[in-house]
């Protein structure tokens, strides 16, 4: 990884220019770098690609820009696994800066993972778990993006268990009494990270999982899953704990999970893109996730470079 990492005096010698001239290029947004640990770094793919790019737009005539040039510019697409705290950082984002549009779409881990191998989204919210490891998104991440890198960068950890209807009238203490009594389940969509979970405990019990009531139920968000339990059409779901208190309801943990946010190259050095993993590091981040029940700040902004064959850290 160091020798496709540029340092600003590398990136400065490589273009022939002064290295204040590089930081004017940074100022006004033309230049493709990040800071890390508060020193600018250099893709040297993606600067290569950047004087490629100069280039031909040097050379080719003028024409009309789209007039939905400027929008893709300053838009963040989000897709994959929704999340509490997401929802409230895309938010706060929208409001600090108003020059940018981030939006999200609902979708699973594993579409989440499509849409962004695919570049319909900029970002994907994920949490795999593989099953054979019990390692968290690399597997997956790594096996969608055979021929290049891929970022994940941890949003926070988070507490994943039984939503139950307020009291416990049931008595349910592990997964184990939902199997025993039968209850009805609110279940998740396939290619869902709580639905890979619940797949994975369940084959700790000599049971069919089809012949749980409810099994083959196919909720969007952890939300739907509470809101069914709440009103009486499911008996327990699995999801986070603060939706769970969100509503009222009874919850008991199973599993703390990583919450990843995945990108590639080509999209992590867009300056919209920038300013929001810069509000990932944030304190005010950190701040949030301290008063928001189930979520841990213990590798929140923690950034790792997956491949086919290798991830590092």
């Amino acid at each position: 990884m160091a020798g496709d990492m540029l340092s600003t005096r590398e990136v400065a010698e490589y273009l022939g220019i002064h290295e204040k001239q590089v930081y004017r290029l940074l100022r006004a947004g033309r230049l493709p770098g990040t800071r890390v640990t508060g020193r600018w770094v250099f893709s040297r793919r993606l600067v290569t690609e950047w004087i490629e790019a100069w280039s031909r737009e040097t050379v080719k005539p003028r024409q009309a820009e789209s007039k939905y040039a400027s929008v893709e510019q300053h838009q963040i697409i989000i897709a994959g696994s929704d999340d509490l705290l997401l929802q409230i950082l895309l938010r706060e984002f929208n409001r600090r800066h108003p020059a940018y549009l981030a939006t999200s779409a609902s979708l699973t881990s594993t579409a989440g993972i499509r849409a962004v191998r695919e570049r319909r989204a900029h970002i994907a919210g994920i949490h795999l778990l593989d099953p054979k490891g019990g390692e968290y998104n690399r597997a997956p991440v790594a096996a969608a993006f055979p021929t290049q890198r891929a970022l994940l960068v941890t949003l926070s950890h988070r507490q994943e268990g039984l939503i139950l209807p307020h009291g416990n009238p049931r008595r349910v203490t592990d997964l184990g009494d939902v199997v025993k009594l039968r209850l009805r389940l609110a279940n998740r969509e396939i290619g869902s990270g709580v639905r890979t979970l619940l797949d994975h405990l369940l084959s700790r019990y000599r049971v069919g999982k089809r012949s749980l009531p409810g099994y083959e139920t196919a909720l969007t968000t952890h939300l739907e899953v509470a809101t069914a339990v709440a009103e009486g059409r499911a008996d327990v779901g699995v999801g986070t704990l603060a939706v769970a208190r969100s509503l009222g309801l009874e919850f008991v943990p199973l599993a703390w999970e990583r919450y990843d946010l995945l990108t590639t190259d080509e999209a992590f050095y867009r300056r919209p893109t920038q300013a929001f993993f810069e509000m990932v590091k944030s304190d005010w981040l950190r701040q949030l996730i301290a008063r928001l029940p189930g979520y841990d700040a213990r590798e929140t902004a923690l950034l790792s470079v997956v491949q086919a064959d290798t991830a590092t850290v």
